[in-house]
């Protein structure tokens, strides 16, 4: 795991902004490149390529850079998200997280993995699929929304928290290829406690549910500690069985996030450490503002959680 220290990145941050983001940007670029190699080279004998990691860690952006490399390479990639295939709310019971007190949003049981499952079968036969589609603004899920059919010479993407759970892997070991992506870094301040992974990954988060997903940062607070359980639970059991890794992690972006979010972290210090991110609130006030909007490029990681 990569250690970053915040007083390097705030020098580069204040300093050195343009040549401190190409430089992210390249080490997250030459990690895709190295990924569409070994698809492409596997493409016949494994044409579904599986992307699992927790949440925040960038799964919807790398997939998309995936098929953008692959097609380089002339391979066309067709995606599917496993977030269209989450049960519409009040269809089912959501499944309790007793730890925490509050419902298992991270549950493979809020998901339809069967039907996900039978629509990989059939796609693997050449068949075609009526996908459904999921509306995060009224948590329903809308079937039929569009059809795919895999061609001989395609590979289809398929990313989500359950890809690797054995409902859908376990079929298909032989003819997928399994990619980890993960924020794979961590921030060490002058004093205090480091950011880990996880929380670094919080902030992702809490700045797309509040931007993008009608839900406030309070919000994404108060179900922290259930997301890292699900994490527990539902990831990291199965992600020994990836053939690559990749860390998502730019570290240029602790300073865009913070500047949007301080102003809202300030107000849920206490909340924080309730949720075991007091290193997030410790660190209020200390990350350097970078001027992001025109620097980063358009494809960037970082748009899926600003925009």
């Amino acid at each position: 795991m990569a250690e970053y220290t915040l007083k390097y990145i705030n020098h580069r941050a204040r300093y050195d902004a343009a040549a401190f983001i190409e430089q992210c940007e390249q080490t997250y670029h030459e990690q895709i490149e190295h990924v569409a190699d070994v698809i492409a080279q596997n493409s016949i004998p494994k044409p579904i390529v599986l992307l699992n990691g927790p949440s925040s860690s960038g799964k919807t952006t790398t997939c998309a850079r995936i098929a953008r490399a692959l097609a380089v390479r002339g391979i066309h990639a067709e995606m599917i998200s496993m977030d269209d295939y989450y049960r519409t709310i009040g269809t089912y019971e959501v499944p309790p997280d007793p730890e925490n007190g509050v419902p298992d949003l991270e549950s493979p049981e809020c998901m339809n993995l069967p039907l996900l499952s039978q629509h990989l079968a059939q796609l693997a036969a050449g068949e075609e699929i009526a996908m459904p589609r999921f509306d995060f603004e009224t948590r329903s899920s809308q079937p039929g929304a569009r059809t795919l059919r895999l061609d001989p010479d395609e590979v289809v993407l398929i990313e989500g928290i359950h890809s690797f759970n054995p409902v859908i892997m376990g079929d298909l070991a032989h003819t997928a290829t399994s990619v980890y992506l993960s924020v794979a870094s961590a921030v060490v301040p002058e004093e205090g406690a480091r950011l880990e992974p996880q929380m670094l990954r919080f902030l992702r988060r809490a700045m797309r549910d509040s931007l993008f997903r009608a839900s406030p940062v309070e919000e994404t607070i108060r179900q922290w500690n259930s997301v890292c359980r699900g994490e527990r639970l539902y990831i990291a059991p199965y992600r020994g069985q990836a053939d690559l890794t990749v860390d998502t992690f730019l570290p240029y972006e602790l300073c865009a996030l913070m500047q949007q979010l301080e102003p809202q972290l300030c107000l849920h210090k206490e909340a924080l450490t309730g949720a075991d991110l007091a290193p997030v609130g410790e660190v209020l006030g200390q990350v350097a503002s970078i001027d992001y909007a025109a620097l980063i490029p358009a494809d960037s990681v970082l748009h899926e959680f600003v925009g």
